[in-house]
């Protein structure tokens, strides 16, 4: 069973999502003091797992490993139980298996990835030197049957995805989101173009919240003006 799905986001006003190009806050609290109040939300909300999209976690490991090599066997195990210390566990899709990780943990929860049958053998052998967690699906880019693969395989509930916009939009696309846990920072970013909350990769046609709609479960004034805004997904049954 998938797990419950809570995109828990902090932005501007205007629904960027680039921190540092933010307006200041008006009587001169740092803006880090501000991300903190959304570090400390994040933890408020108790999930078993969370979750950053790829290019997030490539600014944190900036290397990437060498694709070429041995493909997957069939009979490679499709799961591998690494490091497991931490409360809470960090997962990471990576449709490319290249993120080359220097340690089995992000911010002192352990990681576990969601590969596809493209990886390499190398890039397995990679994953079990560090001790990091890892499923493999068919295809790590269908997030659904990999959030669902790690719900079963390591009994994770719920999640926190926290960015970016592209993987909130795939997931947004799927209808796979539960719950949007939103942090307003009282600041603006004000140009055009710049990423914002849902950037799903798609043609001007497609619509990746239809027949989605949100209802709002709270509304609260955290410190230094940020405001934290809940809501609840509905999806429309099709007949």
């Amino acid at each position: 069973m998938k797990p419950k799905v809570i995109c828990h986001i902090m932005s501007s006003v205007d629904g960027r999502l680039l921190n540092d190009r933010w307006s200041e806050p008006f009587d001169g609290t740092p803006a880090s003091a501000l991300l903190q109040v959304y570090a400390a939300i994040g933890r408020e909300l108790g999930t078993d797992a969370w979750m950053f999209g790829k290019n997030t976690v490539r600014a944190v490991f900036s290397y990437k490993f060498t694709i070429s090599g041995h493909p997957v066997q069939p009979d490679t195990p499709a799961v591998f139980i690494g490091e497991r210390r931490s409360e809470r566990m960090f997962i990471v899709a990576d449709p490319d298996a290249d993120i080359f990780f220097t340690s089995s943990s992000l911010r002192g929860d352990n990681i576990l990835v969601i590969v596809g049958r493209n990886a390499t053998e190398e890039y397995l052998v990679h994953l079990r030197e560090k001790r990091i967690s890892y499923v493999i699906v068919e295809d790590a880019v269908d997030l659904r049957t990999g959030l669902e693969v790690v719900g079963r395989e390591f009994g994770i509930r719920s999640v926190s995805v926290q960015g970016g916009g592209i993987l909130n939009g795939a997931l947004l696309a799927g209808e796979l989101i539960d719950e949007l846990s939103l942090v307003v920072y009282p600041g603006i970013d004000g140009l055009l173009g710049v990423p914002s909350i849902f950037e799903y990769i798609g043609s001007t046609t497609d619509r990746p919240a239809a027949g989605q709609s949100l209802q709002l479960l709270s509304a609260s004034q955290r410190e230094h003006g940020v405001v934290w805004l809940r809501y609840k997904f509905h999806k429309k049954v099709i007949k």
